[in-house]
């Protein structure tokens, strides 16, 4: 059996980031390299490459983040899709196509639960403001 060589580094940055940097790897397929630069903080998601992947990557971030303000304001430790279409009244199809694009950018989870907790204890209780939800996948950190 084989083990990997280098020991994954654990990253701490904004939802958005993670999900730009992955969707960067999904489409150019150099993991390695793009991993390197980002941890020699070489790559920015302001970059040309980051720019071809935004939209999908703000769509996962948003629904990261939406999952997680719907357990927070259910107290809930996990979620279903099906409970987040039910809470954020979303189409079924809609609902099911982010979440296919959240499987693409992070295959290891099958739902963003994970990741909402790390949210979820971030936001604690107070709740957003309207206006400032649409900044919360940039402004919001997570560990991955």
């Amino acid at each position: 059996m084989t083990e990997p060589v280098r020991k994954r580094r654990i990253i701490r940055d904004s939802v958005l980031t993670h999900c730009v940097i992955r969707a960067m790897v999904l489409t150019d397929g150099d993991l390695d390299s793009l991993q390197e630069r980002f941890e020699a903080g070489e790559l920015k998601p302001t970059a040309w490459g980051a720019v071809k992947v935004m939209p999908k990557a703000m769509r996962v971030a948003t629904f990261i983040v939406l999952w997680a303000l719907a357990m927070r304001d259910e107290g809930r430790d996990g979620y279903s899709i099906t409970e987040y279409q039910r809470y954020w009244e979303e189409g079924e199809r809609a609902a099911y196509r982010v979440q296919k694009e959240f499987r693409e950018l992070w295959p290891e989870f099958e739902t963003p639960n994970e990741i909402a907790r790390q949210i979820v204890k971030q936001i604690g209780a107070t709740k957003p403001k309207k206006r400032d939800v649409a900044l919360l996948p940039m402004t919001l950190q997570v560990e991955a």
